[in-house]
């Protein structure tokens, strides 16, 4: 044996040792068991890390409001420090006033008959002597007075400069929470926007374990759409209804990434909503806000998988409920009206279309890496819905056609 039949010989050795996988979008039955597991404890880590945010809110919300408080009331004691300046200075002239006065009557070389009188009006020397000490008393006193209340004026002053600057320190932390708590909010959206609650996630794999054990995935082996629940393909999507406009392309808007392309139509909320291509509903629900939603997904005929959400519907077409398990559609299948419901503005169809199965492979097996996965592919270059649905590349340029 030659060395060239040799090498073959061992390559071929060491081939047949490697274990045998199924090509990247192809998915057992068995790993679609073993991720429904998996995300219910991701859930589970979702809705504890959005509790924690939700908290954080609360308490940087009570520090705001306590540093408020405290703001008012120093403003407050700077009201009253004022008062007490004004009210020093006065008394600080009225007192000098009495002191001038005190020092003129004491001033004998002056010859004041009205000091004369009272020292003199003494009924004795002690008297006198009395007298001349009473007004040396109320003079020393009053330069005291003086004294005491100037010092008043500059504590006053030195104390409005420290509240001044714990007024500007506190007001800069109000506003680094009021950044916080608006940075949380949008993790918290991010993290729960259009998204169905945490238990109807976790109930929408499991109704999807049911349909394709219904389909004839038996085996953890039987990979799903070659074995079994094989599901019509489509060679292209079609737009969601018939007359209708661009209003906003997918793309960063507002500081994060705005997932889907919002239709409007002249038909408004009574504008009948259809499925963009043959495929199965896998979630029919409400998000945390109250928009109505729904997600299909699709197969292509080169055998790519695809998510559509359709969000903010104003309701859902006849035998399509919230909470119903795995139902096939096709082009022509009418799946509601479009609406505003939830976190809206105006009547409007939102539509996500990415290439993941939500909840079922891995990059989507839950709403966080399902929003990671979206971002990801949109900093790749993806469009969303405008990759793979003719639409008007302008907006408000009407479309007359499906």
């Amino acid at each position: 044996m030659n060395k060239g039949v040799q090498t073959i010989v061992i390559v071929l050795m060491l081939v047949s040792l490697l274990p045998i996988t199924v090509q990247a979008e192809d998915l057992t039955f068995g790993q679609i068991q073993d991720e429904l597991a998996k995300a219910q404890k991701e859930l589970q880590d979702n809705k504890n890390a959005i509790n924690n945010k939700k908290d954080q809110i609360t308490q940087d919300n009570a520090t705001i409001q306590s540093l408020k408080n405290d703001i008012e009331d120093m403003s407050q004691e700077v009201v009253t420090l004022q008062q007490e300046i004004v009210d020093a200075n006065e008394e600080i002239g009225n007192k000098k006033e009495q002191t001038k006065d005190l020092i003129t009557y004491y001033q004998m070389s002056q010859g004041e008959n009205l000091y004369l009188d009272y020292v003199f009006g003494g009924e004795s020397i002690t008297d006198l002597v009395y007298r001349i000490s009473i007004v040396e008393q109320i003079s020393e006193y009053n330069e005291q007075m003086v004294n005491d209340l100037q010092d008043l004026i500059e504590s006053n002053e030195n104390r409005k400069v420290v509240l001044a600057n714990k007024q500007d320190e506190y007001e800069e932390k109000m506003k680094n929470l009021e950044e916080e708590i608006q940075k949380l909010n949008s993790s918290i959206e991010t993290m729960s926007g259009l998204s169905p609650s945490l238990e109807d996630q976790v109930k929408d794999k499991e109704n999807l374990v049911k349909y394709y054990k219904e389909q004839g995935c038996k085996n953890r082996g039987d990979v799903i759409g070659r074995d079994c629940a094989v599901s019509s393909s489509n060679s292209t999507f079609r737009r969601p209804f018939q007359t209708g406009y661009v209003t906003s392309f997918t793309g960063i808007r507002w500081g994060s990434l705005h997932r889907g392309i919002d239709l409007g139509s002249p038909q408004g909320r009574n504008t009948p909503l259809y499925s963009i291509g043959n495929g199965i509903i896998t979630n029919v629900y409400h998000d945390n806000n109250g928009a109505l939603c729904l997600i299909i997904q699709y197969r292509t005929s080169d055998g790519k998988y695809y998510s559509a959400l359709y969000a903010h519907l104003s309701r859902y077409a006849p035998g399509i409920y919230v909470g119903m398990p795995p139902k096939e559609v096709t082009t022509n299948t009418l799946v509601g009206y479009m609406g505003d419901t939830g976190y809206a503005f105006g009547v409007h169809l939102h539509l996500e279309v990415y290439p993941c199965r939500i909840y079922v492979d891995n990059e989507c097996s839950s709403w966080n890496k399902y929003v990671s996965f979206a971002s990801k592919m949109f900093n790749q270059g993806y469009k969303g819905s405008e990759s793979v649905i003719d639409f008007p590349s302008r907006t408000y340029q009407t479309w007359y056609a499906r």
